[in-house]
């Protein structure tokens, strides 16, 4: 037998004693037990994260001077982001959202990456982000993604194709260019990401942002010849039409499709950290509490 004890203070400790109530009465209680519950943080999903890049999070960040030239991975897998040259770093900024450090990345040349992430072989794959799109114009974007450019397939990435002001998915030849979902071009941060839950077939493409979900196909099967990561743009050799201006709070990699309860528990997490519950729609379980 088991029970959830629910409205208690994260960080507070308490005592618990319990007893059994049936028909012979009332047992005598039990001994004492006492728990301190904590806030859910993304730690709790283990192996589940494959790459975890938190701007708020300083002993992650290797400053050269105001930018950045690594971004650690805090979920434990060492997968960090570099950047060695001091034109492509992008810039931290202090306090920038709900008190917290976020990094900018100017649409120009900035970029983060990492060549390997354990990625090869990949048939599904998620990622749920919060950034600001600062601006969006006649080329393409590519906020952050899975993969590098050159052949069709290779990637899962957030995705602005030129002119739009929605969010896509992009698949290198396999785009899902546009949604119903916008990117508030210029104005404010959202959660933004996807979940891919297969290499091709109907709907296998779920778009994100902040809690509301649309469903897409791309047009042809993605490829498991896919590595790497990268924020800022795409890595490879014609990256030169991607680079996107954008501040980053925090992003969250799978090597899966992650389910509809996990992916709430890091919308809620994030939308809490990041003081954007207020984007949280109507029936979201985490708007008023976090998970």
């Amino acid at each position: 037998t088991s029970t959830t004890i629910t409205g208690l203070t994260n960080n507070t400790t308490y005592d618990v004693r319990i007893s059994a109530v049936n028909s012979a009465g009332t047992s005598t209680p039990s001994v004492i037990a006492t728990a301190t519950p904590v806030a859910w943080t993304p730690a709790a999903l283990g192996t589940g994260v494959a790459l975890w890049l938190d701007a708020a999070e300083a002993s992650t960040i290797t400053l050269n001077g105001s930018t950045v030239s690594q971004w650690n991975d805090r979920s434990g897998n060492t997968r960090h982001l570099t950047q060695a040259t001091a034109t492509q770093q992008p810039l931290m900024v202090t306090g920038g959202l709900n008190g917290r450090d976020v990094m900018t990345f100017d649409g120009s040349n900035d970029i983060v990456n990492r060549a390997t992430t354990g990625a090869s072989g990949l048939t599904t794959s998620s990622i749920i982000s919060v950034f600001r799109l600062n601006s969006g114009g006649s080329t393409e974007d590519l906020p952050m993604g899975i993969g590098s450019t050159g052949q069709a397939g290779r990637i899962r990435t957030i995705y602005r194709t030129t002119n739009s002001t929605t969010v896509g998915f992009g698949g290198w030849s396999n785009d899902v260019p546009t949604s119903s979902l916008s990117y508030d071009t210029g104005g404010g941060y959202h959660l933004f990401g996807f979940v891919q839950s297969a290499l091709s077939g109907p709907n296998n493409i779920t778009l994100l942002r902040d809690g509301t979900t649309e469903a897409v196909s791309t047009p042809s099967a993605l490829s498991t010849t896919v590595d790497g990561f990268s924020v800022g743009s795409l890595q490879g050799s014609a990256v030169g039409t991607y680079y996107t201006a954008m501040t980053v709070g925090e992003v969250l990699v799978f090597h899966t499709a992650i389910d509809t309860d996990t992916r709430q528990r890091v919308e809620g997490y994030l939308a809490h950290k990041w003081g954007l519950t207020a984007n949280l729609p109507a029936g979201h379980p985490y708007t008023t509490t976090p998970p």
